[in-house]
């Protein structure tokens, strides 16, 4: 221990040399005060002995050691000195500490424009790109995987999400007759690509499904990659001899093949040819999922150095050992230091930091049961997430546990996502903990069933939906259907009612309250778009009683819907493309 401590003083980088926290160096000024309070005091005493005759003055008192006064005061100023440099955090060198660990991502980008409706490739360009897209999500790329529809503009149909099933069903539903303005805008899809990817710190991939790209959109594309930490996979549908656009008479859609030549040129740009089967989005997935997992570089900070000062605290502890001795202690000049030691030690102090570290706070805390507190004191990501979920924030719980690529960490994250009602994520969450630590499997299985069945009863209440709006059945005639009992005619020789709704006494006026009851309810039509001077109801209850009379079940109605309101409030200035195909 001793030639550690040696060899930590010789090899001190005074370059680097400076103290964590300075602001405690300011606890000498005070020190200064006390030493000088407690020297002027040592002559004050002495001044009474004037009052004592000198012939008497060697019978009265002992001769006093000046070793005596000297060395307690000294020891006491070393002593506080050893200790105020250590608070303040002496340091010359960083601690190593490891990279994080994140996850890449996958954007895919799937061109709606007229021209993907062309037949050269069977059924068509657009139904082909969609089965490319449910290969490429059953070679399993082992990413979270987004959805992004353009045509004259771009829209995000689904965020980042593990549920492969979820994009699939979503991406069936994409027609063109969805997108609100023709053409193909690539200065627009480049935009939106920059705004999803721009928080992902991990260098990921955007999947771009197109049929054409010309020198604009090349160029365009080429700019990006290179302002850009991610990759672009361009997988085109087309033939070499092109095709007609439906509806747009001589026109023709084709593949200028120096453009893509160009293209392949940069390394951050790969373009895979079309196959028959499934080894083209295959190779992409596996390109993908071999980069799946980066180290990110930590963020320096004054916690990255190591506080040395712990290395004062032993003279410290050797020069407090003396001051048991009789007549070296100096208690009233530590009573503030005292005062101050106690008042902020605690974890609720705003002191806090000066005696524990975040983690020891945060699990404080989490003890006494307040688990939102915890959650935003601890430092490691484990900790917050185990916090976030005591505390009933299961969404932030499932975005740090999904940081965590362990077995447990995958546990934990299926556990955060059923309570958030995504139970298709959280199978697939516990499926994968299984896979990792096959001990996991019993509590992961029952988890599993449980979360299906939650997923059978959606399911039952959508089949019971679908049936009975599709068909065109009111409510009047599902309840007929469900409940073919006729009210009972009332017989004079009965004394009571035959069912136990009985009232004590009949209103005077208007409809029995036997057979009809207000309900509040409203019938509304589904409106269009959200109105732009849109305000609560005084009493809060209006929004809660309407009840539409009927709501599309075809997702493509929704997803245009949607996408006419965003051309509306986003879109209003974009320039046209120059094909109106």
């Amino acid at each position: 221990m001793f030639d550690d401590i040696k060899n930590i003083i010789t090899h001190i980088d005074w370059q680097q040399f400076h103290f964590l926290r300075p602001l405690i160096l300011w606890l000498f000024l005070p020190l200064a005060a006390i030493v000088l309070l407690l020297v002027l005091s040592n002559k004050e005493k002495s001044k009474w002995k004037m009052a004592v005759q000198k012939k008497l003055r060697p019978f009265m008192f002992t001769r006093g050691s000046k070793t005596a006064i000297i060395l307690p005061l000294l020891a006491f100023v070393f002593g506080s000195s050893f200790v105020i440099v250590g608070a303040a955090g002496p340091t010359w060198k960083k601690k190593d500490i490891p990279g994080e660990k994140i996850q890449a991502v996958v954007l895919i980008a799937l061109n709606l424009s007229r021209s993907m409706d062309a037949t050269d490739i069977q059924p068509s360009r657009l139904q082909r790109a969609k089965f490319k897209v449910s290969d490429f999500l059953d070679a399993n790329p082992r990413a979270r995987a987004g959805l992004v529809a353009y045509a004259g503009t771009a829209h995000p149909v689904l965020p980042f999400t593990s549920d492969y099933k979820l994009i699939k069903h979503h991406a069936q539903s994409l027609e063109n007759r969805v997108m609100p303005v023709q053409g193909t805008n690539m200065e627009v899809l480049i935009n939106v690509i920059d705004t999803l990817m721009r928080g992902v710190l991990a260098p990921s991939t955007v999947l771009l499904m197109t049929d054409e790209i010309d020198q604009d959109d090349a160029t365009l594309i080429t700019n990006y990659v290179r302002g850009s930490i991610h990759k672009i996979e361009i997988l085109l549908f087309n033939t070499p001899a092109g095709a007609s656009v439906p509806g747009h008479r001589g026109a023709v859609s084709k593949q200028d093949a120096g453009v893509i030549q160009n293209l392949s040129q940069d390394t951050s740009i790969h373009i895979t040819p079309l196959t028959l089967d499934k080894s083209d989005v295959s190779g992409i997935a596996k390109r993908i999922g071999d980069k799946l997992v980066f180290e990110k570089d930590t963020k320096q900070d004054d916690k990255d150095w190591d506080d040395m000062g712990w290395l004062l605290v032993i003279p410290a502890l050797v020069i407090t050992a003396f001051w048991f001795r009789r007549g070296w202690v100096i208690q009233w000049c530590w009573l503030g230091l005292i005062c101050v030691t106690f008042s902020s030690c605690g974890v609720d102090s705003k002191e806090a930091d000066w005696w524990y570290t975040k983690d020891y706070q945060g699990q404080k805390l989490y003890n006494q049961g307040k688990y939102a507190e915890a959650a935003e004191r601890f430092a490691d990501d484990k900790h917050k997430a185990v916090a976030y979920f005591k505390a009933g924030n299961y969404s932030a719980a499932a975005d740090l546990f999904e940081l965590d690529t362990s077995a447990a960490g995958n546990y934990n994250r299926g556990l955060a996502l059923a309570k958030l009602g995504r139970y298709d994520e959280a199978v697939a969450a516990f499926d994968k903990a299984i896979d990792l630590d096959g001990s996991l499997k019993d509590r992961a299985s029952k988890n599993i069933v449980r979360a299906k069945q939650q997923i059978d009863k959606i399911d039952s209440v959508n089949r019971f939906t679908k049936n009975d709006i599709g068909k065109g059945k009111t409510l009047k005639e599902n309840k007929k259907k469900k409940e073919p009992y006729k009210e009972e005619k009332h017989n004079p020789q009965e004394g009571s009612l035959s069912n136990e709704t009985q009232v004590k006494q009949l209103p005077h006026s208007g409809e029995r309250s036997t057979e009809t009851v207000a309900t509040n309810i409203r019938k509304a039509k589904e409106s269009e778009t959200p109105g732009k001077n849109m305000q609560h109801d005084k009493h809060e209850s209006l929004s809660n009683n309407i009840l539409l009379r009927k709501a599309s079940a075809d997702p493509a109605e929704f997803l245009h819907k949607r996408f006419v309101l965003q051309e509306k409030r986003y879109y209003k200035h974009v320039s046209k493309s120059k094909h109106p195909w």
